[in-house]
């Protein structure tokens, strides 16, 4: 199952781009989101690469990850370099009005084609009745309803669906509470809501109704934003929806939710392209700021810290923690470095993809703060500890801001052995309680890391890098003038978020003005959300009856493409991976390109060529694996100090502890563009 919107979900629903956990909530729900809907999940009760900017083919098997600690030549070993390549190339936004021009319903007459529905305020009369497409979240389907305007502010409209009962005198005091608390609070300290929008009234809408899933508190959707001709879904109002059945209009749950919500929409004006972990932590922040403090998701995530901070996973039962993860690491910066008033700059400055964003707002406090990875490491430190009195004060919470009790529990350490081996993903945690009486511990880590799920079929591949929001293309000319008859294939493996995301194959006639999709044996033309332009390849590779949550992994498989429609003809050939607003995979891979009939051959081995390629990028499979490490010491009269280990050439690290010591090791996998796992070991003597 997938999600459509950010998210406040009842149920652990993993929504494409927002996600809704199914465990008993405590007192007050938090938020999971969707792709381009948001939405919010109550959440569980608490227990107490070488990159160059293209010719030929090779069968050249994948090449094995290394063994934990085993060097590799220095032909094979990756460095820190291409990871700056990496961080030098960035897909391109994802302007929906405009892929509608050139891919989708407005392809035929694009000037038609506009960014508003209409320019005048809405004249609307309590007592009117109009359709809204709601989200069926247990199939991720739309269905219409129909519902009555029960109350019209100078900020808010609100809707009931017909036959649903409620409490008038509630609705208005719910209201009323939004327009003149938690909107004002909400846009202080995280910036404006677009305005006046797609329907050209500044008022917000405010749909009441039941979900059928019942599985959702509520969601916003960016995609009501768009003209209906750009997504046939839209309701064409800047707007959320609540889900009136779990949550009665004078509750604090229905406050909370709202104030969530808001944030989402809010960020999606200040940086569209934000990535989703972001943007939940921002609007789990926003609840507590509104007064609706609680401890959400935080425990779920302190029961499994091995979960990366920086993406959001797809197996079932992840939201929760990733939501606990997010509200955390948003604490911590909140408490220690951002206040209220750096947390809409770090949203503009696009801080969940550009991580380098938290670095300088930490730097004038930190100077020896220079990468991302350290600052989450004193995070981690500071989920462990808590404590102010150790080192300088950045291991802890408790700073005196208006916020309190911002870490509820203290994250408990793993008891190991004397040798102990594991593995963890990217950004994930993992704390270790070394045996008493331990006088050496020795790591050793994997040295280098996949940057999909497979490696290249032979040593390059194109790559189409992955982020939310967001499209790559890869594009070039082809001379199909002196043949009667041509087809394209390629090899491909590809994990792409299920009818959410999509890469596509395109053509175009008219120099680029206009795309035509390609189907293909990978294809398909199923379109549940508004977003596949035609034939798109989508969930993952060699599966196609498996989801990316079902955790399968994709294999390589060869696509092939008639191009005999436009034989005679020089044409423009272009791949796409177009993400929406929520959940990304790991995207797709292209090798082996091939035309046979024009003798065009291309195995991505000799560069670039004549491709351009704006977000995709030509790799050879891997990337150096970064440890951050950090030995948390503990002497025989309670005193703690935490010591920096550094990994060597061989992803080695050695310490020694003093008598009487306890130790714990904090290992935390940081190599950023990737969500595959590293391994690592531990000994302890």
């Amino acid at each position: 199952m997938k999600r459509t919107s950010l998210i406040v979900v009842i149920a652990l629903v993993l929504l494409s781009s927002c996600l809704s956990p199914t465990e008993t909530p405590p007192s007050t729900p938090a938020t999971v989101i969707t792709p381009v809907t948001e939405s919010t999940a109550v959440p569980p009760q608490q227990p107490t690469t070488v990159i160059t900017p293209v010719v030929g083919s090779t069968d050249a098997p994948p090449r094995p990850p290394t063994t934990v600690g085993t060097p590799t030549t220095s032909e094979e070993q990756p460095n820190e370099d291409e990871i700056a390549l990496l961080d030098a190339v960035n897909r391109l936004p994802r302007d929906q009005v405009e892929l509608a021009r050139q891919l989708g319903a407005c392809r035929p007459a694009p000037a038609e084609c506009p960014y508003v529905a209409r320019t005048e305020p809405l004249t609307v009369q309590v007592g009117e009745r109009r359709s809204f497409f709601v989200t069926d979240f247990s199939d991720d389907t739309q269905y219409e309803i129909t519902a009555e305007l029960r109350y019209a502010g100078p900020i808010v409209l609100m809707y009931v669906e017909e036959g649903v009962p409620y409490n008038q005198a509630a609705l208005e005091r719910a209201a009323r509470t939004f327009e003149n608390e938690i909107y004002p609070r909400t846009r202080e300290i995280f910036g404006s809501e677009v305005q006046p929008g797609v329907d050209g009234d500044n008022r917000i809408t405010i749909l009441n109704a039941v979900e059928r899933s019942r599985q959702i508190l509520g969601y916003y959707s960016s995609s009501d934003s768009l003209p209906r001709q750009v997504n046939r879904y839209s309701n064409e109002r800047e707007m959320f929806f609540m889900n009136i059945e779990l949550m009665p209009f004078d509750s604090d749950t229905y406050l909370d939710v709202l104030a969530h919500e808001f944030q989402h929409m809010i960020h999606q004006n200040e940086q569209p392209g934000s990535a989703l972990w972001l943007n939940e932590g921002m609007s789990q922040l926003a609840e507590d700021l509104n007064g609706f403090q609680s401890e959400g998701f935080i425990p779920v995530y302190l029961r499994n810290t091995d979960l990366q901070l920086t993406g959001w996973g797809f197996a079932p039962g992840q939201s929760g923690a990733h939501y606990g993860a997010a509200h955390l690491f948003m604490r911590y910066i909140y408490a220690q470095y951002a206040g209220e008033e750096q947390l809409r700059p770090l949203i503009r400055a696009n801080a969940g993809n550009n991580l380098e964003a938290f670095v300088a707002l930490a730097a004038p406090i930190r100077p020896d703060i220079t990468h991302f990875r350290q600052l989450m490491a004193d995070w981690a430190v500071a989920n462990l500890i808590n404590d102010p009195r150790v080192a300088d004060g950045r291991y802890t919470y408790d700073t005196g801001t208006e916020l309190s009790n911002l870490l509820p529990a203290k994250v408990r350490p793993t008891s190991i052995d004397n040798r102990y081996s594991d593995d963890i993903v990217q950004f994930g945690v993992d704390y270790l309680a070394l045996p008493r009486n331990t006088r050496t511990v020795t790591f050793r880590g994997d040295q280098t890391v996949r940057i999909a799920g497979q490696m290249p079929r032979g040593r390059y591949a194109w790559w189409s890098n992955r982020s939310d929001d967001s499209v790559a293309t890869l594009t070039r000319s082809v001379d199909l003038r002196g043949v009667n008859t041509a087809t394209l294939t390629f090899d491909t493996w590809f994990e792409i978020e299920d009818d959410y995301d999509y890469a596509f194959v395109t053509v175009s006639t008219d120099g680029g003005q206009t795309w035509e999709t390609l189907p293909g044996r990978w294809t398909t033309d199923y379109d549940p959300q508004g977003v596949n332009y035609g034939h798109g390849l989508t969930g993952v590779s060699g599966r196609p009856e498996a989801n990316v949550e079902d955790g399968l992994r994709g294999r390589w498989v060869t696509e092939q493409m008639d191009l005999t429609p436009f034989a005679g003809q020089e044409i423009l050939l272009r791949f796409w991976s177009i993400n929406d607003q929520g959940v990304h995979a790991p995207g797709i891979l292209i090798d082996n390109i091939a035309i046979p009939e024009i003798g065009f051959r291309d195995d991505v081995e000799a560069g670039a060529g004549d491709w351009e390629a704006a977000g995709f990028v030509r790799i050879d499979g891997d990337l150096p694996q970064l440890w951050e490490l950090r030995l948390v010491r503990t002497a025989a009269d309670g005193q703690m100090s935490v010591d920096v280990l550094e990994t060597d050439a061989d992803g080695v690290a050695t310490a020694t502890l003093n008598p009487g010591e306890r130790g714990v090791l904090v290992v935390i996998a940081v190599t950023p563009h990737t969500s595959e796992r590293a391994r690592y070991e531990v000994i302890s003597e």
